[in-house]
Parts: structure tokens; C-alpha cells; sequence
């Protein structure tokens, strides 16, 4: 499947992630305010971009191969991921 098409799963899995950070969000802090609702939409944001984050990580993967293209790969997306769970839980706690 090309890139082009696979972009467009991305829309309906930010979505399901949006959705399912604000239901979390609600059952475990039992409000949904201003910045709850910023860090459900830093969640959504981060499941439109796990396509294309999962697609550099194959290109990763292809460009250095062995363990070491494993290596870069994995820690690619772990840094990307930090990258959006950092101020979720910046957001979360500020707000006890």
C-alpha cells in the first residue's frame, strides 16, 4: 500500500485515539476540563502521526540493516513517543 493511500488511516486512528484519551481522562481524574481536553487532543494528534511514524521506522529499518538498524529504529520511535506522552503528563499532573 502506498503512503499516499496509508495517510488516510491515520485520520480514523487519531480519532479512535482522541476518543478513547477522553474517555481514560474522565474515568480516571473524574473531570474533563480546558487542560484535560488538551491532552486529549495531544493523544488524538498522536495516533494521525503513528503512520507515518511507523513508516520512518521501516525506512530505518531497510536503510541500516541488523540489529543496529533495529537499534535506530526503536529508538526513533521511543523518542517520538516521549515526544507527545511528555506534555500529557505534564498537563495531567499540573492539574492536581
Amino acid at each position: 500500500m502506498p503512503i499516499s493511500i496509508a495517510l488516510f488511516l491515520g485520520i480514523p486512528i487519531g480519532l479512535l485515539f482522541y476518543f478513547e484519551a477522553r474517555w481514560l481522562i474522565r474515568y480516571w481524574t473524574g473531570r474533563y476540563e480546558s487542560p484535560e481536553h488538551k491532552a486529549a487532543r495531544i493523544c488524538g494528534f498522536f495516533g494521525l502521526s503513528l503512520v507515518p511514524l511507523i513508516y520512518c521506522f521501516g525506512f530505518i529499518g531497510q536503510e541500516f540493516p541488523g540489529r543496529i538498524g533495529e537499534i535506530l529504529a526503536i529508538g526513533f520511535f521511543m523518542i517520538a513517543s516521549l515526544a507527545f506522552a511528555g506534555p500529557v503528563i505534564a498537563i495531567l499532573s499540573k492539574g492536581k
